[in-house]
């Protein structure tokens, strides 16, 4: 059984540059498909498919949820004030300023602030 990976401000924080690296990837193979399937070409379109597919396999993997099928919002597993919780980020924003606790979802988002407990590896 795997074991779930939490991250801390700090973590998040470095992933995300590597998450946004991801995105941008997934966004040109994204229109390539586009412009295979304007010109009928459904072989290159499916390798184009899989290939997003793949990229969205290793953000699970790296211990990131997204949330949604545009994979415009990503949650973080984390603790925060000893409680299960994800730090949360939406493509339209620069840097992870949110967090909310896992049974509240989206419309638990709260500012961080600093004043959190958020588990920390050090």
């Amino acid at each position: 059984m795997a074991s779930v990976l939490y991250f801390d401000l700090d973590s998040a924080r470095r992933t995300l540059k590597w998450l946004k690296a991801k995105i941008s990837e997934m966004n040109e193979l994204s229109q390539m498909g586009v412009e295979a399937m304007e010109q009928y070409d459904m072989e290159s379109a499916d390798t184009l498919t899989l290939k997003i597919q793949s990229i969205l396999d290793k953000i699970r993997k790296k211990g990131i949820v997204v949330r949604d099928q545009d994979a415009t919002l990503f949650d973080f597993p984390a603790v925060i004030d000893n409680i299960p919780s994800y730090l949360c980020w939406s493509i339209d924003e620069d840097d992870i300023e949110y967090w909310h606790y896992a049974d509240e979802g989206f419309s638990g988002r709260t500012r961080i602030t600093g004043q959190e407990n958020i588990l920390s590896y050090l």
